[in-house]
């Protein structure tokens, strides 16, 4: 939630005293700055949140006196409820989710004095499988078609060397969306006479990553077209305006659609990470190798990505069928 920027029917709310002195709107300044290592943390549980004090507005309800049943009326309002965006149910992990903000915000409201207790802690929250994922890729072969269409691809705010670029680095390199659209010029550079690129990644990790020649190429020709300087975005529009999320997700659904892929609409620039972590594991690429590459926190997330891929391609469903079939020749 940005303070700033609050509906307004918010202000009241924000503008509250807690018993420390602090105003409602300083103490959720101040718990999103815990987590300046990760924009895209912060930015989630930004909106979370705002969410949840709306509820309370809308209820007549302060927040810093709730107790556990009013959290848990709010969960049972979520499960009811229909994402905006999508008109369907939220998703049991969003859900968690958005419980899960509400929860550490009265966690730090607790170290803070400002409350004496978390009324989330022990509020139910939605079950669901750690173990799947919906993501969904596409093949080696797919991935090579989408990156060799991209040049030639006309685009309404991207020059076609922008597209070009976009892609090799979310399939090359399997970074991030948020990670690609923060890179900037000066995050280029050498090391061990190989061109690299320096990755700011969730928590504050960081990676330097080698650019293969072919991403490389692509990586001069953006920046030669442009006359880049080392203080501008990498990657940019045709007005020179940093690349957004939102365009990177629509160029990633045209180029699947390009390269003949069933349902485009399903495919996100995080599956291009995906894609490059079962790519480079049917090359040959280590399981640690894979996971520092992708910024991973432990093997066990990279697994899983290998899981939902080797579960799909060695399901017995397709033994099954093969005999099934031959025996009704």
């Amino acid at each position: 939630m940005d303070v700033v920027s609050s509906p307004a029917s918010r202000t009241g709310t924000l503008a509250a005293t807690a018993s420390t002195g602090h105003s409602v709107g300083s103490l959720v300044a101040a718990w999103l700055g815990s987590f300046s290592e990760s924009g895209h943390t912060r930015s989630a549980y930004s909106r979370d949140l705002g969410e949840y004090l709306d509820w309370c507005v809308r209820r007549g309800l302060d927040p810093l006196s709730v107790r556990l049943p009013e959290v848990q009326m709010y969960g049972a309002e979520l499960a009811a409820a229909t994402n905006p965006r999508t008109g369907k149910e939220f998703a049991a992990s969003t859900r968690a989710r958005k419980m899960a903000a509400v929860s550490s915000w009265y966690t730090f409201l607790v170290r803070a004095g400002a409350t004496d207790a978390n009324p989330a802690r022990d509020a139910a929250r939605p079950r669901y499988d750690r173990g799947h994922s919906p993501t969904t890729s596409v093949t080696e072969g797919q991935a090579g078609a989408m990156l060799a269409s991209a040049g030639g691809s006309e685009h309404r705010t991207l020059e076609p060397s922008a597209v070009a670029l976009t892609l090799a680095l979310l399939i090359d390199l399997g970074i991030r969306v948020s990670e690609l659209c923060a890179a900037e010029v000066a995050d280029l550079g050498q090391r061990d006479g190989m061109r690299v690129l320096t990755v700011r990644m969730k928590g504050g990790k960081v990676r330097t990553r080698p650019l293969p020649a072919p991403v490389a190429s692509l990586v001069d020709a953006h920046l030669t077209e442009r006359d880049a300087g080392r203080d501008e975005p990498l990657v940019t529009t045709r007005v020179g305006a940093r690349i957004s999320r939102h365009q990177v997700s629509r160029l990633v659904q045209r180029a699947a659609a390009q390269a003949g892929v069933e349902m485009p609409q399903t495919i996100t620039p995080h599956s291009m990470r995906h894609t490059f972590n079962t790519i480079a594991r049917q090359r040959g690429a280590a399981l640690e190798d894979r996971r520092d590459a992708l910024g991973h926190s432990s093997a066990a997330i990279t697994q899983l990505y290998d899981h939902v891929a080797l579960s799909l391609t060695g399901d017995p469903a397709h033994l099954v069928a093969a005999a099934t079939g031959r025996a009704s020749d």
